[in-house]
């Protein structure tokens, strides 16, 4: 990411989040539509990667599962599926901790702090990318064995798709078949039920009413997209639990940022999300397949 884009884009979340907190929105907010609110929160890698918003520096995720396991906010994906289903009482602000993608840092640098702090989480899997190599990131996505690796110590293993591609930009044909392909194949290799999904990418153009249809026909008790907001209790909608909000937590953001975002103030962030999705930065569609091709 170039400085300028960097620098623009961290005002822009630091203001949002200042103005929403300071403003007093989050709060008008809450008392316009009371009751609790829980919040997923995105991740995607950890390292030192220079001006990158997707990898998170290692001594700053400690940072925030050291808080989150402070204030009692972290609960796990099973909590999340009760909350909506109005069986479960959580604490209004509670998180749950996702990670997309497979990448190794999940398992050397996330999984021992998330461990030492006792924050349950869930690994979001492309199946087609088990293995794969680096494939143009600066680290490598996992093996099947580092997968269950991660399963074993207790995390949460979920599909995000087979290949990383946008379900959205498909056939509805296709996108049934990305759905169901990777649930066999993580249920195969891991030998337990997969409940859970997140849309690859997940900008407004990147799933629709179909798709969200597809993965409860195909079995799937909970999904999420990248669209900013708060997750909150619906009993009796099993639809409410197909598409949920997450919050992208980025690199380079101090404590108070990430404290801000995981009580609400990125939550108006929403209004990008639905307006100006298509500026958002370019993504990368790629498959084992593709990638011998080249």
């Amino acid at each position: 990411m170039s400085d300028l884009r960097w620098y623009v884009k961290k005002a822009a979340r630091g203001g949002v989040a200042l103005g929403a907190w300071g403003s007093g929105v989050v709060r008008a907010e809450r008392m316009v539509s009371p009751g609790p609110r829980v919040r997923a929160l995105t991740y995607h890698r950890f390292g030192r990667e220079e001006k990158e918003p997707f990898c998170v520096a290692p001594e700053e995720f400690e940072l925030q599962m050291a808080w989150l396991a402070s204030e009692g906010l972290a609960v796990s994906q099973e909590d999340v599926i009760e909350f909506v289903r109005g069986r479960r009482a959580l604490p209004d602000g509670a998180v749950l901790v996702t990670i997309d993608d497979g990448c190794i840092s999940t398992l050397e640098i996330a999984l021992p702090i998330m461990q030492k702090h006792r924050i349950p989480g869930v690994a979001f899997i492309s199946t087609d990318l088990v293995g794969a190599g680096y494939l143009g990131l600066p680290e490598r996505y996992m093996t099947w064995d580092e997968i269950r690796s991660c399963a074993k110590a207790g995390m949460t293993i979920g599909s995000h798709s087979h290949a990383h591609k946008s379900l959205g930009q498909m056939s509805i044909g296709d996108a049934r078949a990305q759905i169901r392909k990777s649930k066999e194949i993580l249920e195969r290799e891991l030998g337990q039920s997969v409940k859970s999904f997140a849309y690859p990418f997940g900008t407004h153009g990147d799933f629709s009413d179909e798709t969200d249809r597809a993965l409860r026909e195909a079995g799937f008790d909970i999904a999420f997209n990248s669209q900013h907001g708060a997750i909150r209790p619906a009993p009796g909608r099993e639809d409410a639990l197909v598409s949920l909000p997450r919050v992208k937590v980025e690199g380079g953001e101090a404590l108070w940022m990430f404290r801000l975002l995981a009580l609400g103030a990125m939550d108006p962030w929403r209004v990008v999300d639905r307006n100006l999705w298509r500026l958002q930065r370019v993504r990368k569609e790629i498959s084992t397949s593709e990638a011998a091709a080249e």
